[in-house]
């Protein structure tokens, strides 16, 4: 497969003022170890950044521009404002604390170059549990639009952390908009709706550090009312029936009142996706990154990638 020129591609990553210096530090090493670079970083700061995050980003020998907001607006106001100024024809969304093999970008990238309606894609994502001496789980979502095109009324069928996207399938739908908690899952739909494919890769070339407090914004009544929001708007927009959307909000309910210790389970189990297989590289990036040795579960994880 081909390759895109370094000149198609953007590198778009969100960042706001609360993140971790040092889990951006290693977004950013994984970044310029790519085997594909991108032409630009464009950083979204969503509100004023602090110094020390403004320290790591300038320390950094990539291609950067930083765009601002005056305050904090959320994530899908704040890329709804900056995406555009994207000038890679491939935008390669990046989370300002998760890892990235080398190859990522190569990946994604050819496959949207390689298939002419394919509007956005992603690959299977590893998460990393910091609160369980980094115990591996995996979020694996459809390789096929059909499969896709099933789950995007009742389950996101991407890894926002993950995907590539074609510019002009983004600007034709819309780009991105204030949906508070969905606004990738609202993505999606409009890029569907507007002629194009998505699907994830078989591969695993992204890994996401979850911890207690991630898991913990996924539950409650708080984050209950704001996927009825997004679920009333899909309906209002005439994407989903009356009946549907009130189906997929009573099925999700349960699993959004429940104890945290049975979403930690739920997020844990092999009914979410089993570990992805090629673990390896993040293995090795987490000793990397932490300064530490690997701990003895993440040793036998490598063990069985090299069997």
């Amino acid at each position: 497969m081909d390759w895109p020129k370094p000149s198609q591609i953007s590198w778009l990553m969100p960042l706001a003022p609360r993140e971790n210096p040092a889990l951006l530090s290693a977004t950013l090493d994984c970044l310029s170890r790519q085997t594909l670079q991108a032409h630009e970083l464009v950083i979204a700061a969503d509100g004023p950044l602090p110094e020390q995050l403004i320290g790591v980003v300038e320390k950094c020998k990539l291609p950067w521009q930083l765009h601002g907001q005056s305050q904090n607006q959320g994530i899908g106001a704040t890329l709804a404002a900056v995406a555009p100024k994207c000038r890679g024809e491939f935008i390669l969304r990046i989370d300002s604390d998760d890892l990235y093999a080398q190859d990522h970008t190569a990946a994604v990238a050819s496959a949207l170059m390689a298939e002419e309606r394919l509007g956005v894609v992603g690959c299977q994502l590893v998460e990393v549990d910091t609160d369980r001496r980094s115990r591996y789980s995996a979020r694996r979502t459809p390789t096929k639009t059909s499969e896709a095109l099933r789950w995007l009324p009742w389950r996101n069928p991407l890894n926002h952390q993950t995907v590539a996207l074609r510019r002009q399938a983004l600007m034709d739908a819309g780009g991105y908009r204030h949906c508070p908690g969905f606004e990738d899952w609202d993505l999606w739909l409009r890029i569907a709706e507007a002629g194009y494919a998505l699907h994830s890769l078989p591969s695993c070339t992204a890994a996401a550090r979850v911890n207690r407090h991630h898991r913990e914004r996924r539950r409650g009544w708080k984050y209950s009312l704001s996927e009825y929001g997004f679920y009333y708007r899909q309906m209002r927009e005439q994407r989903f029936s009356t009946i549907l959307a009130v189906a997929a909000c009573i099925s999700r309910l349960p699993w959004r009142l429940a104890p945290a210790p049975m979403l930690a389970w739920w997020m844990q189990s092999g009914l979410r996706g089993s570990p992805a297989l090629d673990t390896a590289w993040v293995t090795e990036l987490i000793g990397e990154t932490s300064g530490q040795p690997a701990t003895r579960q993440q040793q036998n994880w490598k063990g069985q990638q090299n069997s």
